[in-house]
């Protein structure tokens, strides 16, 4: 009889397959930040407000909410290559939809199905990544160096959304996603292998799954786990909501130069990745999430500081670089955790993790939007989107804290 409990058979190098499953996980985040520069274009393009223009950011992110839903029980029940190669085919459409939509109601439908796509991609990553490296520890090293790699997207997509948008027009950056999402499917098809076998697959059931979720929700050290990375996230996304209007509209600064502030942001998650695939092998998972939500504790207590005081633009743009920059230390580490205390339905899991944490992303960025568009003056409705932006940011991640002050108290008490 097969031992399933051996290590998955991988034919290319360790680095290889790192790096393509980082290129994979880049393009979720390609998909978001590459069109940023040109929301105040798609707005005039379109002839609607601002807010309007921000649902498409919104709308993503539920769908991928849903995705997540979709996706996480399919590839534990019909493996993890499949899933992939649909979820990339899915984006391939999606992204294409999206350059050619007439309408802003079209873009905002197309970028829907677009997130529902990128939540395949996201869940299969996870899952493999459980299934290569087994140990909690090794996961979270490994995962680390993948969000190094994924990490260049959000780096360098708004400065070359910026420059597609200057040499061509906002439609470019998604037929560039469609190409680059073509490019994947070829990667796919000829270096990733099935990670999962038959015989440790579940037999899809809608029943079961139900039950599996319920499970999850049940145990509240993972719940608790999983709402921290949810609130966490979303402070990044009250962001990509908002800080394109808050930088170009209220600051001044110009669409080809948004993606150099934003650079900044990615330049200090790196650091923080580099610093916890260093560290986490020492101290372990949960000790680098402590520290990711302390110092973005920090950073929100100084993003409050700077926007009542109107401290100005350049410290304004320093603590959201330090609040940003601690979100895959929080995420990554917090998924770590979940995933170690259920690895044999990582697929659910994962997704269950990823639906929390984008709906409660979309759902922010609903009411974020709503809350703009009743200010009718361009001047009110800037330094409006300013105070709710830092508002937003501070807010995710008290309850972030405040969620894992929860969970070290059920640990006492099971204890």
């Amino acid at each position: 009889m097969q031992n399933t409990d051996q290590p998955v058979a991988i034919k290319i190098s360790k680095s290889a397959l790192i790096f393509i499953l980082g290129l994979l996980s880049m393009l979720m985040p390609l998909s978001i930040d590459m069109y940023l520069p040109s929301m105040p274009t798609i707005a005039q393009r379109f002839n609607v407000a601002d807010a309007t223009v921000q649902l498409t950011i919104s709308c993503y992110l539920l769908g991928f909410s849903v995705g997540q839903l979709l996706f996480g029980p399919l590839t534990d029940s019909y493996g993890r290559r499949k899933v992939l190669i649909a979820g990339l085919t899915i984006f391939f459409v999606a992204a294409f939809c999206c350059a050619i939509a007439a309408t802003i109601h079209q873009l905002i439908t197309a970028r829907f199905f677009h997130g529902i796509a990128a939540a395949a991609i996201a869940i299969v990553v996870n899952a493999l990544m459980k299934d290569i490296f087994r140990d909690r520890d090794e996961f979270s090293k490994m995962m680390s160096f993948v969000m190094l790699i994924s990490n260049v997207a959000p780096l360098l997509a708004p400065i070359i959304g910026g420059f597609i948008l200057y040499w061509f027009n906002w439609q470019a950056n998604f037929y560039s996603l469609s190409f680059i999402a073509l490019v994947s499917i070829i990667l796919v098809f000829t270096t990733i292998p099935e990670t999962l076998p038959k015989v440790k697959r579940s037999k899809f059931s809608l029943r079961r799954i139900l039950s599996n979720f319920i499970t999850l929700f049940r145990h509240r050290q993972v719940f608790t786990y999983m709402m921290i990375g949810a609130f966490s996230g979303a402070g990044l996304f009250s962001f990509l909501s908002l800080g394109p209007f808050v930088y170009m509209n209220l600051h001044g600064v110009a669409p080809i130069n948004f993606g150099y502030y934003f650079a900044l942001n990615i330049l200090v998650m790196v650091f923080m990745n580099t610093l916890n695939s260093r560290l986490v092998k020492r101290v372990g998972a949960i000790k680098m999430m402590q520290l990711g939500l302390l110092i973005q504790f920090i950073m929100a207590i100084g993003l409050a500081i700077i926007t009542l005081c109107n401290l100005g633009f350049v410290c304004l743009v320093i603590c959201v670089a330090g609040y940003i920059g601690c979100m895959s230390t929080i995420g990554g580490n917090s998924m770590a955790v979940i995933l170690d205390l259920y690895s044999h339905i990582a697929g659910t899991a994962s997704s269950l993790a990823g639906t929390l944490r984008f709906a409660v992303a979309g759902a922010i960025g609903v009411i974020l939007s709503s809350l703009v568009s009743t200010h009718h003056s361009v001047a009110v409705n800037d330094n409006m989107s300013e105070w709710l932006m830092v508002g937003s940011m501070v807010i995710c991640n008290f309850l972030a804290v405040g969620l894992y002050l929860t969970v070290k108290n059920i640990k006492r008490k099971e204890s």
